[in-house]
């Protein structure tokens, strides 16, 4: 088999069921109460309201019945997880998350549309090839440092949560493709409504800050804010960025701050939180190690570390090589960290994980995987 051309599906659904049946899923509090979805990779339809009695049948079930590209379980408590009207679930509380998408920083979001028939690249998204009409493939082109500047904000959130909310149990996970979510496990939230989510999120990010209500302004010609040396909320974390950057010297009582300045340290603390994420309280979240289906890496948790630097070799549990026979001509074409050419119709050995990835994409077939090495999780 490992000599012949694979049928991508298949070869996809091999290796996911084998790193699977190592078990390696970070089970959620109360499994039991929560709405499990799967994106099934044998029909490519998403299945809600499931539910499992415990994480050894939702074992069971994919690596015997449907196999997940994608693995999701609801950051929301219910008494009836299986109902399919939400109104009758019997919603206990819900996890608060936050979501960070690297794709949303300044020089972080090209996409390229391929176009397989047509062999074509097309900068930007598009709806349909405009020689024959067909879906063209969606490939972002994903950058290590933007998703280094996710990571930062991801950490910043969770000092908030800690330090000016007092919130706790609180992790931050790679979602397994180019940005992070941070989740907040603490009984003192469950009972938030959309509203107050979105109260907090937009206190987190800055949304819509009023600079002048929380820093009156001193002088009508050169105007300036006073801060001190003993702040809190968000007049502290002005205080921070200052002395972090070494702005102002941290022994001063007294900080008088020119109001342009201001302005631009605001900007800089305000983080592009996905507020729709926030308010949801149904919101799904994907399983902590369990593959993200559109790149081939883990969602994973990561730990809170000021020195950490992204690698997402890190995050991918393949190793060894496999052989494709790419389906585009392209020269330079962005995977992670690298750029690659292809030469359509030529057979090429990648690494595991660039490999996996352009099978997912659609834009390679595998034709050998007997060099393929799954790691022990």
């Amino acid at each position: 088999m490992s000599r012949q051309e694979l049928n991508n599906k298949f070869f996809i659904k091999k290796i996911l069921r084998e790193y699977y049946s190592q078990k390696p899923l970070e089970e959620p509090l109360y499994i039991h109460k929560r709405e499990i979805a799967i994106h099934s990779l044998e029909d490519e339809a998403y299945i809600r309201h499931l539910t499992f009695p415990s994480i050894t049948h939702l074992y069971n079930f994919i690596l015997n019945e449907k196999t997940p590209l994608h693995l999701y379980y609801s950051s929301a408590y219910y008494e009836s997880p299986s109902i399919k009207k939400m109104e009758l679930k019997g919603w206990t509380g819900s996890d608060l998350m936050f979501d960070l998408d690297s794709d949303h920083y300044p020089g972080c979001g090209k996409i390229l549309s391929i176009c397989i028939e047509e062999n074509t690249i097309y900068e930007g998204k598009i709806k349909k090839c405009p020689k024959t009409g067909s879906k063209p493939v969606i490939y972002p082109l994903i950058k290590t440092e933007c998703i280094q500047k996710a990571y930062i904000d991801a950490l910043r959130i969770k000092y908030i949560l800690e330090d000016e909310l007092g919130l706790k149990n609180i992790k931050i996970y790679f979602s397994g493709n180019r940005g992070f979510h941070v989740k907040v496990i603490d009984e003192k939230i469950w009972d938030l409504g959309g509203d107050e989510r979105r109260e907090i999120a937009s206190y987190i990010s800055l949304e819509n800050f009023d600079t002048n209500k929380l820093f009156p302004v001193v002088g009508k010609r050169n105007k300036y804010v006073i801060i001190t040396k003993n702040e809190y909320g968000i007049r502290k974390r002005v205080l921070d960025y200052l002395i972090k950057n070494n702005i102002v010297n941290g022994n001063k009582l007294f900080i008088k701050l020119p109001f342009k300045i201001l302005e631009e340290i605001i900007n800089d603390l305000a983080i592009p939180i996905d507020i729709v994420v926030t308010m949801d309280i149904s919101r799904l979240s994907r399983f902590g190690n369990s593959i993200n289906g559109k790149s081939g890496l883990i969602t994973k948790h990561v730990e809170p570390r000021e020195d950490y630097m992204f690698n997402t070799n890190d995050f991918s549990p393949w190793n060894g090589s496999i052989i494709v026979k790419p389906l585009i001509d392209v020269s330079g074409l962005q995977v992670f960290n690298e750029k690659i050419n292809l030469k359509r119709g030529v057979k090429e050995s990648f690494d595991s994980k660039t490999a996996v990835y352009l099978a997912l994409k659609g834009i390679v077939k595998i034709v050998s995987d007997e060099k393929l090495v799954i790691k022990n999780v």
